[in-house]
């Protein structure tokens, strides 16, 4: 079976990254989901975290 891997560079997005996060993972559960934070200053990868 093939991985699939998604990968999302983001930087100041904490009003939709959450939303993002959560898509991908509803629409691929089976996916390894990796957020790249390029030095937010705004709570980006906390968003992150809590989408999933």
């Amino acid at each position: 079976m093939d991985k699939i891997a998604v990968l999302i560079p983001c930087y100041n997005e904490e009003k939709t990254i959450g939303k993002v996060v959560a898509d991908f993972a509803r629409a691929l559960p089976e996916a390894a989901i990796y957020v790249y934070d390029n030095c937010s200053t705004d709570r980006t990868a906390e968003e992150a975290r809590r989408g999933g």
